[in-house]
């Protein structure tokens, strides 16, 4: 996915013309503080990748993003959250489904249990909402070839591997017609195999679409996002491109520096890293900087 600008933190936490409006939230469970005055914002098609460690707040700030808080007695004690200036208290079931999906790290747990086929799981969602027919069928067909799950339509949704139920997830997601994605971990228990068959999966997704990925390592959110959001401890340490979140002196803290990006880092301190390119961990695209580096050594 191509690379996005950034003029000024300003800037970064608050996009010109935003989907999702996060003001100054701040939440506790059981007054235990989760989030502390985090301001972030969201624009249509942008994508965006919040990362920390384990605590950090980032699964509860997903969940505020994608309208699963506030519920009961889990309210903010400041801020809010606004989907095109309107609060997710404002919206009806079919309206919130069109604004955003959740999908979890656990895909076994996602699965709706009414369902006897994989066609069928990915129609649930449209179908409870009263779609007509012919709708449903066309999301269906059209989530089902943007998951590449066409071949597995008939299986029984439990009899599939981990990261295919993941796709399934995120196609029964897509049936809704979101316009921003919300995916928490969601290679978070794959084997390498998996998981890069699920980043191939998202680089095809509609370039509309907004997906926020939360995670606490790098690589994966480093081959789909655009723009870093690093939360430490409830708060945002950074707001940024890759380069400046593998150059924060919390990223090496909190994720430990891949060694892919510590030698692109080596680099650019050498000044052999060309001048402009961003800085990734992900090892493909450092070795598409690295290759005709190579080649035109002595």
């Amino acid at each position: 996915m191509g690379h996005t600008s950034f003029h000024s933190r300003a800037d970064r936490r608050r996009s010109p013309v935003a989907l999702i409006d996060v003001e100054h939230l701040s939440f506790a469970y059981d007054a235990v503080p989760v989030l502390d005055d985090v301001t972030l914002s969201v624009a249509p098609g942008e994508k965006l990748a919040i990362l920390g460690g384990n605590g950090s707040g980032k699964t509860t700030l997903a969940q505020w993003i994608a309208g699963w808080l506030p519920r009961g007695t889990f309210k903010a004690s400041q801020g809010s959250v606004t989907i095109e200036g309107r609060s997710w208290a404002e919206l009806d079931a079919a309206t919130r489904a069109g604004a955003a999906q959740f999908v979890g790290q656990v895909p076994m747990q996602q699965l709706s249990g009414f369902a006897f086929t994989v066609r069928d799981e990915i129609a649930f969602g449209a179908g409870n909402l009263g779609l007509p027919e012919p709708e449903i069928r066309e999301r269906v067909q059209t989530a089902t070839a943007m998951c590449n799950l066409g071949h597995l339509a008939d299986r029984d949704p439990f009899s599939l591997s981990g990261g295919e139920q993941q796709r399934l997830s995120i196609a029964a997601a897509m049936a809704m017609r979101p316009r921003a994605l919300v995916l928490d971990e969601p290679t978070g228990n794959f084997d390498p195999e998996s998981r890069d068959a699920l980043l191939a999966q998202m680089a095809k997704l509609p370039e509309e679409l907004a997906i926020v990925w939360c995670d606490v390592t790098l690589g994966a959110a480093m081959a789909v996002a655009e723009r870093f959001v690093l939360l430490d401890a409830g708060r945002i340490a950074y707001d940024g491109d890759a380069t400046g979140l593998l150059t924060h002196p919390r990223t090496e803290q909190i994720f430990g520096l891949p060694a892919v990006a510590e030698a692109a880092l080596l680099l650019q301190a050498q000044e052999l890293w060309p001048e402009g390119t961003p800085i990734s961990a992900d090892p493909l695209k450092v070795a598409q900087v690295l290759r005709p580096m190579l080649a035109a050594a002595p």
